[in-house]
């Protein structure tokens, strides 16, 4: 049950760090390049960012001991 516990933290953990800058972003009302505006381009830069951030997670959730 406990490392079902930590999966969930973990995942919450993984989608904190994927989707947080974005949202903030959004919030803010940032104005978007125009290269940034076509498609291939920001798939390129989500999945680059998706790698730093499950990067950047899995490190916090060593750092924070939720490992069974």
């Amino acid at each position: 049950m406990l490392q079902f516990l930590f999966l969930i933290i973990d995942v919450v953990i993984v989608v904190a760090f994927i989707a947080g800058p974005w949202i903030f972003l959004t919030k803010l009302n940032v104005q978007w390049p125009n290269w940034l505006k076509d498609g291939i381009v920001g798939v390129i830069v989500f999945v680059i960012w998706a790698g730093i951030a499950l990067y950047l997670a899995t490190q916090t959730i060593i750092w924070l001991g939720f490992v069974p």
